[in-house]
């Protein structure tokens, strides 16, 4: 890692991820928080989609019985539905 910064400095050049104070991702964890966290995304998003309204109480409901991996999981697929953009039929 030294040898690469110092590279990069003999360069004048430094890549992003070494002048950044923060991380590059988002660092999440299996906790019923996060859970909470994205069910509130879901729920704001007010989608009238059966599939989505679906997925949200799934979420939920296994969040609250300690199923947090489960929740996440169709939390998570339910925000990839919503941000999901069909093709335009021709």
């Amino acid at each position: 890692m030294i040898r690469a910064v110092l590279f990069f400095c003999l360069l004048g050049v430094l890549p992003d991820a070494v002048l950044a104070d923060e991380p590059s991702f988002a660092l999440t964890s299996d906790t019923p928080a996060y859970c909470a966290q994205l069910a509130r995304k879901v729920a704001d998003a007010k989608s009238p989609l059966p599939d989505i309204k679906k997925l949200l109480t799934e979420g939920r409901d296994m969040c609250d019985r300690g199923q947090i991996r489960g929740g996440i999981r169709r939390l998570r697929r339910a925000l990839v539905a919503l941000h999901h953009k069909p093709a335009k039929e021709d």
